[in-house]
């Protein structure tokens, strides 16, 4: 018991959080995916869904060891419920298309970190925080095109 609880704490130094997923006859522990992994994950999908849930299975299982398919699965499932959706996290009016090819391009924009590598729930996180950025930008903007265009003819009579 105490060698998995000092594994459990090494990994929680790597990832941050380690999810634990157990069966009535198995155990595993899974670290949360990265933006790379949840968007081959959604191409895989498409095509084969059990192969996309053994794939985000294998990528962020953190033993190596042998698996029953059945849970595989089922873990697979538990893990994708504990990632947070990219809600409101679009920014094309075309819902769908390259969602995470342009929220990433924001994150890289203002925080200059690589959205590929990092844990899904903290690139969600950013993503919020670009997006009201952006929005906060604009509004400024706004401000100063208004004042620019009030002063400029205020100052002449029509």
């Amino acid at each position: 018991m105490a060698e998995i609880a000092l594994k459990i704490e090494e990994w929680k130094k790597k990832y941050k959080e380690v999810i634990k997923v157990t069966s009535e006859d198995e155990i595993a522990y899974l670290k949360k995916p990265t933006v790379a992994t949840v968007q081959k994950f959604k191409e895989l999908k498409e095509e084969d869904q059990y192969k996309a849930l053994a794939f985000i299975f294998k990528e962020c299982v953190l033993e190596d060891k042998v698996y029953e398919d059945e849970f595989i699965l089922s873990a697979s499932k538990s893990l994708l419920e504990k990632i947070p959706k990219a809600v409101e996290s679009t920014i094309s009016k075309e819902v769908g298309v390259d969602e995470i090819k342009k929220s990433a391009a924001l994150v890289r924009h203002y925080f200059n970190k690589d959205p590929y590598a990092m844990p899904i729930d903290e690139f969600h996180q950013l993503v919020g925080e670009a997006l009201w950025l952006q929005e906060y930008k604009n509004k400024q903007l706004e401000m100063t095109l208004s004042n620019v265009l009030v002063k400029t003819f205020a100052n002449n009579s029509f």
